[in-house]
């Protein structure tokens, strides 16, 4: 990581500003002190060098370079990286989750899980991600890797006293939870606390309860786990008589958490999502993984139903990625998958011969999911949506108070050239190889100008990897026991 004076400005003629469907590109300023981002100012074409001219301290010019807000990753687990290409053909016919990673968990010190969260935050930073919603056992080492490699996050220590290879440590992580919390340094360096229930089925409604009074205490969120595998639902209905959502909402969670960031969601039913309209929840889809663990969510169904929804990657483990920015290419995929497995296409490989009426339920498909697809859409979903979750600081912005979190992008690079309308290119390309330098919380990530080739020479880089792989030589004897 190198470090920057605490007060120092960027530029480019090429800014993306404002949130949500309202980005534009722009010649500004961006001016930092610590953290975060103490002023934005917009510059005219005629005027910007005459204006950086006249700036005092230290300022850095980026010229025709793109600077756009970092990503943010609404829902990870870093840790587990170490499995990445492991054979999960056997574990994810059934419920992987239970079956085989709690097995595999249950082995891990937590000197295992701070090594392999370093690699996990380390492939995070290469893909442009700034800011990670972590949710894993032993937070406290999460937190420790975060501000080792120089990535920002929320750290959501799991929480469970029902099942699980945390059962046993609940009351310890809830400590943690609020020792993060308390911890000025970590804040500075962009690390921040959320209370992490698992899941429904693995968290007693007493737990639940005390996680959500803590999380009105200290205005934090809660990020949990909710409707990810047909188990959790039946256990729902078997002990509550009710399905995770509506047990949730009966016991008044969504209303009155600070705010609620919630993975998967891939059981919830169209009337159940109304529910999470309620207060400030936000659910989280993570396709590539859930097309491994389960399926993945219709997220048409949570836009019709008024649900804010991210994007996030779950594990490497089971994507083998993280890289969030590639995710958004399955949103526009929406418009046109259902084609793929209507009875209409069904009708044309038993040999119906109608293929105008596929291309019919393709072109209705499209026309219904063609919002979703718009580039500031999609978007915004791994920029300004997860970046506002926390009840404590904004991220996927550049907007002043915003964690300084940028990336400056090549538009010359062959990923993203030629770069006609930058902001398509940056949802639908392979685009993170592109990126020329990165900043997190204030800092500038690795060398200016050489993000990605800085940090695989970085000495810091060479001895995380080597601890790793020390430790995964042992904790891979013991998946090999496990993995059927």
């Amino acid at each position: 990581m190198t470090e920057r004076v605490s007060h120092w400005t960027i530029a480019s003629k090429r800014v993306v500003l404002g949130a949500g469907d309202a980005l534009v590109i722009t010649p500004a300023c961006i001016t930092m002190q610590g953290s975060t981002i103490a002023s934005v100012q917009r510059i005219r074409d005629e005027d910007y060098e005459a204006t950086l001219d006249q700036m005092d301290g230290d300022v850095t010019d980026c010229g025709e370079q793109l600077i756009t807000p970092a990503f943010v990753n609404a829902h990870t687990h870093l840790a587990l990286g170490f499995l990445r290409g492991f054979d999960l053909r056997a574990a994810s016919r059934g419920n992987m989750v239970e079956e085989f990673f709690y097995a595999v968990e249950a082995a891990l010190s937590p000197e295992d899980i701070a090594a392999f969260a370093r690699m996990g935050a380390y492939e995070s930073l290469l893909h442009g991600v700034g800011l990670v919603w972590d949710h894993y056992y032993a937070g406290e080492q999460i937190a420790a890797a975060l501000a080792d490699v120089g990535l920002s996050g929320v750290v959501a220590p799991t929480l469970q006293d029902l099942a699980g290879p945390g059962k046993d440590s609940h009351e310890r992580q809830l400590e943690v939870t609020a020792q993060i919390d308390d911890d000025l340094d970590l804040r500075a360096r962009g690390v921040f606390a959320a209370y992490g229930p698992h899941a429904t089925d693995t968290v007693s409604e007493a737990l639940w309860k005390r996680c959500l009074s803590h999380a009105q205490q200290r205005n934090l969120p809660l990020h949990a786990h909710l409707s990810q595998s047909p188990e959790e639902v039946r256990r729902a209905r078997r002990r509550h008589g009710s399905s995770p959502v509506a047990w949730l909402q009966r016991l008044g969670v969504f209303e009155a958490v600070p705010s609620g960031v919630w993975a998967h969601g891939i059981y919830a039913s169209s009337a159940e999502l109304q529910h999470l309209t309620a207060g400030s929840n936000m659910l989280v889809w993570c396709p590539a993984s859930a097309f491994v663990f389960g399926l993945a969510a219709r997220v048409g169904a949570w836009s019709q139903a008024g649900v804010d929804w991210a994007v996030g990657t779950d594990c490497a483990s089971n994507n083998d990625g993280m890289n969030v920015q590639a995710e958004l290419r399955l949103i526009a995929a929406q418009r046109t998958l259902g084609a793929t497995w209507s009875p209409r296409y069904q009708a044309l490989l038993d040999g119906d011969d109608d293929v105008d009426g596929v291309w019919q339920r393709r072109t209705e498909l499209f026309s219904e999911h063609e919002p979703l697809a718009a580039p500031m859409a999609m978007l915004q979903r791994v920029w300004s949506m997860p970046g506002a979750a926390h009840p404590g600081f904004r991220a996927g912005v550049i907007t002043p108070g915003a964690l300084a979190n940028l990336l400056v992008w090549d538009l010359d690079h062959p990923a993203l050239w030629p770069a006609l309308d930058p902001l398509h290119t940056l949802a639908m390309a392979d685009a993170t190889k592109a990126i020329a330098t990165m900043v997190v919380a204030g800092r500038v990530v690795g060398d200016q100008g050489d993000l990605h080739g800085s940090i695989l020479r970085s000495d810091d880089f060479a001895q995380a990897r080597r601890e790793a792989n020390d430790r995964l030589a042992a904790v891979l004897e013991h998946v090999a026991d496990h993995a059927g």
